[in-house]
């Protein structure tokens, strides 16, 4: 049984938790001051123990994995409460906070040797998410194993090399579900100018969006290969496209996950 301390429980942390509360092998602490109450009585049948201040140090003991994942905005103040504890041989210390390299950790938590970074995304609430994770060089295979295995019940996991990987990856997968749901916003506002009631869009949209990704999984064939068998020369979709290719689609794409990605260097950069 591996106990887990969660730091910090916002919109992703409880996502999170949602997705693992029929865990067998893991056990859960929240700490969340702030949403202490609201949180109580969400998890008060659940087997999660939700408490309003950091652990003590007899309790800090108990736990294996210790996962921080409040604001980058906070996350000093936090982990100022943090400092001074003991921890459990070989104890895991990771973070779900955009931009924080595992040094900003380092400096910060003692007598700790084992870090990993991690970057879920919001479908982790349905258990269809992605994880990418970065460690530092001396995680074992055992907390290894431990730290994916509880993410794998979020969906798939991804390690990755480096630490500019993982902020790169922050801006695709992590901030990505929020493109989504603008373009699908875009979308739907589109169809109800042609004259589409919102429930009607709502329903071409997501049938539309679903089938495509369905198809490409199916098929296996490239983006670019099923366009082709679509946009037939002359015909609608080819006209649609023109557009999209006009307006450098491809530019809008790759400026938006830049924007991102400078965000979490410089959310890194942040003392």
């Amino acid at each position: 049984m591996s106990k887990v301390l969660l730091v910090g429980c916002g919109h992703m942390g409880t996502a999170l938790v949602n997705s693992w509360l029929n865990l067998r092998s893991y056990t859960f602490t929240v700490v969340d001051p702030y949403n202490y109450k609201k949180l109580k009585n969400k998890f008060k049948i659940k087997k999660v123990n939700v408490v309003d201040q950091a652990p003590t140090q007899k309790e800090m003991l108990t736990f294996d994995i210790v996962i921080f994942a409040v604001k980058p905005q906070i996350v000093d103040n936090v982990l100022s409460e943090y400092k001074n504890f003991k921890f459990k041989k070989n104890i895991l210390i990771s973070s779900i906070i955009a931009g924080k390299k595992i040094n900003f950790f380092k400096r910060r938590i003692k007598n700790v040797n084992q870090f990993v970074r991690i970057m879920p995304n919001m479908p982790a609430l349905i258990r269809n998410g992605i994880s990418c994770f970065v460690s530092s060089n001396n995680l074992s295979l055992n907390n290894k194993k431990k730290i994916n295995q509880l993410f794998l019940n979020v969906g798939k996991t991804l390690w990755l090399k480096n630490e500019n990987q993982i902020d790169k990856a922050t801006a695709v997968s992590g901030s990505g579900p929020g493109y989504i749901f603008t373009l699908i916003n875009s979308f739907e506002i589109g169809a109800q100018k042609l004259g589409f009631s919102k429930k009607q869009s709502r329903e071409l949209v997501i049938n539309t969006i679903l089938g495509s990704i369905y198809l490409m999984q199916e098929t296996k064939k490239e983006p670019i290969e099923l366009e082709k068998l679509i946009a037939v020369k002359g015909g609608t979709t080819e006209a649609g496209i023109n557009n999209l290719k006009k307006n450098n689609i491809d530019k809008i794409i790759y400026n938006t996950y830049m924007s991102a990605y400078k965000r979490a260097k410089i959310l890194g950069k942040e003392k």
